[in-house]
């Protein structure tokens, strides 16, 4: 690289592996001629990424969801060195740190654009909006109460496309296909694909599937009374922020005007993943 790189490391983690895996990496990247800064997770609210190349996340998934909306405002790389579980997002093992550090100097890596979700709450009646949200798996739409089931409506483009009786509705990206999507019988989605899809969480009919759209559409979910009642609603972006949604709003989701910058490493595949997170045949064990 002409210059060093500037790496931006966010590890909110304080266990000693963590802790360990953060002095490694540092050191890894010094030699390699990268400068480091902390980051803390304050500095993502609002963020002023002006100083860094590129965020690096230590731990899983989870840590990168936190950073990816920053990442996308900022046009800054995402990167993520997988001390979790299943690490979809992630870049590497804590292994891999050396070789990591090797194709950031050299500039071996790959960028990969994933589709952000742009989330906006509006009243009906005084059409007053809040601010657009960011989100890089899903916007989850989901009861308040435990053990009542909520109603909505779901348009595409202004056009009803079904009402849910159902703890809650999912609207997610290629990235969130392998997240919450997964888990409630959303089908899998190679990550380059333009698509979005809209599933139904345990809905009370056995014909309600998810529905794969192409992301150039405008979803909106609107809460609605049934049998004169309406149940109270949030709404989820990435399992990481909770927000109160009224009877008298809706949800405006489009693909957000902004892509998030994943760095990849070398040879890297989708195939591959999916073969050693979900332990397919032909996987190979770490």
């Amino acid at each position: 690289m002409n210059a060093p790189c500037r790496v931006g490391l966010l590890a909110p983690s304080r266990q000693a592996q963590a802790l360990d895996t953060k002095a490694t990496v540092t050191q890894t990247l010094a030699r390699q001629g990268c400068e480091t800064s902390i980051l803390e997770p304050e500095d993502l609210k609002e963020p002023h990424l002006d100083h860094i190349d590129i965020i690096l996340c230590l731990g899983g998934d989870g840590t990168m969801l936190s950073a990816a909306a920053a990442a996308a405002r900022c046009g800054v790389l995402l990167a993520g060195i997988n001390l979790g579980r299943l690490g979809f997002l992630t870049t590497c093992s804590a292994a891999g740190i050396p070789a990591f550090a090797e194709s950031l100097r050299d500039g071996t890596y790959l960028v990969e654009e994933r589709t952000m979700l742009a989330v906006t709450a509006y009243n009906r009646k005084t059409e007053e909006r809040r601010n657009t949200l960011l989100a890089l798996n899903e916007l989850a739409l989901l009861r308040a109460q435990t053990g009542k089931m909520v109603d909505l409506d779901a348009e595409i483009d202004g056009t009803l496309l079904n009402r849910y009786h159902a703890d809650g509705v999912l609207v997610a990206t290629p990235s969130g296909s392998t997240a919450y999507s997964l888990s409630a019988g959303g089908p899998l989605i190679w990550p380059g694909a333009e698509v979005v899809s809209v599933t139904p969480i345990c809905p009370h009919s056995l014909t309600n599937r998810a529905v794969v759209l192409p992301d150039s559409v405008t979803i909106t979910l609107r809460p609605r009374e049934r049998r004169g009642r309406a149940d109270s609603m949030i709404f989820s972006l990435d399992g990481r922020t909770t927000h109160n949604i009224g009877l008298e709003e809706s949800l405006e989701i489009r693909k957000a005007p902004q892509k998030l910058r994943l760095f990849q490493m070398p040879g890297s595949n989708f195939a591959s993943l999916l073969r050693a997170k979900l332990r397919w045949q032909g996987y190979e064990l770490p």
